[in-house]
């Protein structure tokens, strides 16, 4: 329990003041160096989060997968805006590997899958905003054992258009407006609602299609090679 509480403080106050301040100081420049920041801090949580201090190669293993299949599942959808399966895919990764495990994988994802979309001052953002919606997902569904695949869906489709949605256009208000006001901060998040509705609609469809059989077959593989403290 201390050492979900420590993750939490971390993962969603920790990293989120980086990202701010790096970008208010920085004046959005050193996106990268906020990046790797990102990530640094994102990682003590996931080791927190392991029984054993070091990791295995075979947890490696798995990591690398993850974040190769959410990076091509985003790059293949290239002309489809929004319209993107790399949420479903992380937090189906999290049910069974952890929330923490999500986090990281969700911001490495974010990063390096912007290599192919365009780095930027929002980078740092998305990788957040990513990051976030895949942990609170995660740390819900194993806190509360869901295992129905509709309620997952559901679950899943209003936090990424809510939190997922809220983070990344935060940025663009940063970026946009001037003159922080009620009515500037409201016309820049009515732009982007088709467009997070679009990502929230997509992610709890994939969810609840592939959930049970994806989450069947990591639960078999996490059980027989004992990854991230399964004995």
């Amino acid at each position: 329990m201390r050492k979900r509480i420590i993750s939490i403080l971390i993962l969603c106050l920790l990293i989120p003041a980086v990202v701010i301040a790096g970008f208010f100081l920085a004046k959005g420049k050193q996106y990268y160096l906020v990046s790797l920041l990102v990530i640094a801090i994102s990682i003590l949580p996931f080791m927190l989060s392991l029984e054993r201090k070091k990791l295995q190669l075979r947890e490696l293993v798995i990591i690398s997968s993850v974040i190769a299949i959410s990076v091509a599942s985003r790059a293949a959808f290239f002309y489809l805006p929004n319209i993107k399966p790399m949420c479903a895919i992380l937090i189906i990764a999290a049910i069974s590997f952890g929330a923490e495990f999500g986090f990281t994988c969700g911001a490495l994802s974010m990063l390096l899958s912007n290599f192919i979309y365009g780095q930027g001052m929002w980078t740092p953002f998305q990788m957040l905003a990513m990051g976030v919606t895949v942990f609170v997902c995660a740390l819900i569904f194993r806190t509360f054992r869901i295992k129905n695949r509709f309620i997952l869906g559901i679950v899943s489709g209003i936090l990424c258009f809510a939190l997922y949605g809220i983070i990344v256009d935060l940025s663009s208000v940063f970026m946009m407006v001037s003159e922080y006001n009620l009515r500037s901060v409201l016309s820049i998040y009515a732009s982007g609602f088709p467009f997070n509705i679009i990502h929230g609609l997509t992610t709890g469809i994939c969810v609840t299609l592939f959930e049970p059989s994806v989450s069947e077959k990591l639960e078999r593989i996490k059980q027989k090679y004992g990854l991230f403290g399964e004995k």
